[in-house]
């Protein structure tokens, strides 16, 4: 594990950082060329950090930097793609855990990662050096991911290889939490329950066999199409009544404008 490394693609430090990902987390504040590591820009900052060098120099700013980001990626994944309800489902054989998801967007991003989930893994993505979406699923799944960020220390001790081989990580199953707690950047298994299920998406897939993204975007489909339809009979209605003699245009005008608001928050609503 080489902290102060910069592979040729400028990629840097022990997770080899790019530019855009230190300025999802406040840490870069970026340059003209966002789409080039070149590091022309200045650090935030953020961790003690204000240069290149500073952040190469410093493991415990980056596993701070690496813990923020992957609970970044992990809040995306779970609002914008639904990524909790495919927890515990099985994708092309590959068990779908949290840590395997955080792991594959560090890999290629959430974006890549959530497209993956709600095609059905009808694409493998790859990076630049030829890393697949799904090996990454599968060689990181089965941990709990800590909000806590452990020391470089600890996340050495925590390393199943040792941190001397340079070797990739391996599934192996994680140990069990102790009661004195414990940290390091390999999380521990979560106490077991009851129930079996680690989430109500879990259980809910279980129970009915569908997935609760799934389900919650065809009810708000169909919430929509309700509220759409009941928009077009004020409109239609309204024009009945102006054309009868029935409202003035300007009555007509102002409950026409009324249903489009509420129709408008209703929608804002379900989004």
């Amino acid at each position: 594990m080489r902290p102060d490394v910069i592979i040729g693609s400028g990629y840097a430090g022990l997770f080899q950082f790019g530019e855009s990902a230190l300025k999802d987390v406040g840490l870069y504040t970026g340059d003209a060329t966002p789409k080039k590591n070149d590091w022309n820009g200045s650090f935030s900052g953020k961790y003690g950090v204000t240069s290149l060098a500073e952040f190469l120099a410093n493991p415990d700013a980056q596993v701070q930097a690496v813990t923020a980001y992957h609970a970044q990626a992990w809040r995306t994944l779970a609002s914008t793609y639904g990524a909790e309800s495919y927890l515990g489902t099985t994708i092309n054989g590959i068990e779908i855990t949290q840590s395997g998801l955080v792991a594959a967007a560090h890999l290629l991003g959430a974006g890549t990662v959530g497209a993956w989930l709600k095609s059905g893994g009808t694409t493998n993505p790859a990076d630049g050096n030829g890393t697949k979406l799904t090996s990454y699923l599968s060689k990181f799944a089965g941990y709990t991911l800590s909000a806590t960020a452990p020391t470089y220390a600890a996340l050495r001790a925590a390393d199943p290889t040792g941190g001397t081989t340079g070797e990739s990580y391996v599934y192996t199953d994680p140990p069990l939490r102790s009661s004195g707690g414990g940290s390091g950047a390999v999380a521990l298994l979560t106490p077991h329950n009851s129930h079996g299920f680690t989430s109500a998406a879990q259980g809910f897939h279980a129970a009915t066999g569908y997935q609760m993204g799934k389900v919650r975007d065809l009810l708000v489909g169909l919430a929509a199409t309700v509220v759409l339809t009941w928009m077009a009979y004020v409109v239609i209605s309204k024009w009945h009544a102006l054309s009868s003699g029935g409202e003035t245009i300007r009555e007509m005008t102002y409950d026409i404008l009324r249903a489009m608001v509420v129709t408008s928050i209703v929608l804002l609503l379900m989004v």
